[in-house]
């Protein structure tokens, strides 16, 4: 890297965002005042609230150098040589880097372009911060049971009260159960979502375990293609997810294992380079007796 890397949003965004708050207010606010003029000052103080936040996420930037790392927004900026970065935090999308002394932190922001090609800057510069023998497993928490819960209690209760409306000879048409239909297909959507993503996953030499709330999954290192850190673009933004792309052209995908999405797949893209290195080594050397009598031998 013979050039800084700048990652920001561009200058326009902040322009446009500026544009459209300028609008929105000045007409809500004109309206409010034509009414009652004590509604127009909370609805300009909320608006500028919300301006501000979005502002402050849309100017944050990121300079990556081959000596350290900075982050900056309009209140300031924080940098950090990557000698002096001791440990890695974060949850969801985010990931932070924390000195020795702990009073330090930089915090690249999830929402700028090109996020995903800093988080593999980092995992170049400081592989040691996501060893597989620190993390070598992750695990959901119990939100999604509880949630597979509600969900099988809500599959249960509809599918008892249509029984008993049938068992009563009650007029129950197609259109009327319509609605409920709708809510049992949904609920058991959400549910096998919860079913088919895995619960736990442990890294141990050149095999990974996923275990599945009824079921587990041995995948070896050499199963898979690569690693993937990606994202689908929707109306709310960006949602990163981490996916295991398998030689057989499917992909696994993970998400809400305990620690956040850029740390999981430093740490699985470590591990999976790590297994087929040291299996290509393997391979590489030759099956031959040693001839005792070469010196290069002893």
């Amino acid at each position: 890297m013979n050039e800084p890397r700048v990652f920001k949003n561009s200058p326009a965004i902040l322009v446009v965002i500026a544009l459209v708050f300028l609008i929105l207010m000045g007409g809500i606010i004109f309206t409010a005042s034509l009414e009652n003029s004590f509604v127009a000052l909370p609805l300009a103080a909320f608006g500028l609230f919300i301006f501000g936040l979005i502002f402050v996420a849309n100017s944050a930037k990121v300079t990556i150098t081959d000596e350290d790392i900075t982050s900056q927004n309009i209140f300031g900026s924080r940098t950090l040589r990557w000698s002096e970065i001791h440990r890695v935090s974060g949850r969801g999308y985010e990931i932070k880097l924390h000195n020795y002394d702990g009073d330090v932190t930089v915090h690249p922001s999830s929402g700028l372009p090109g996020y995903e090609q800093i988080v593999d800057l980092i995992g170049v510069k400081r592989p040691d911060l996501f060893s597989p023998q620190e993390y070598s497993e992750f695990r959901r928490g119990i939100m999604p049971f509880i949630l597979l819960g509600f969900v099988m209690l809500f599959v249960l209760g509809a599918a008892a009260a249509v029984f008993v409306l049938w068992m009563n000879g009650s007029d129950a048409s197609m259109p009327s159960l319509m609605p409920l239909a709708v809510f049992i297909v949904i609920a058991l959507i959400i549910g096998l979502t919860a079913l088919s993503t895995p619960q736990s996953l442990t890294l141990g030499g050149r095999s990974l375990f996923l275990k599945y709330l009824f079921s587990k999954k041995t995948i070896l290192a050499d199963e898979i293609r690569y690693v993937q850190f990606g994202y689908t673009q929707s109306r709310n933004g960006k949602h990163y997810y981490v996916a295991l792309n398998l030689t057989n052209g499917k992909n696994i995908r993970l998400s809400g294992l305990g620690v956040s999405m850029p740390i999981a797949y430093l740490v699985l893209k470590s591990w999976h380079r790590g297994s087929m290195h040291g299996q290509a080594a393997n391979q590489q050397q030759p099956n031959i007796a040693p001839n005792w009598s070469d010196p290069t031998w002893r």
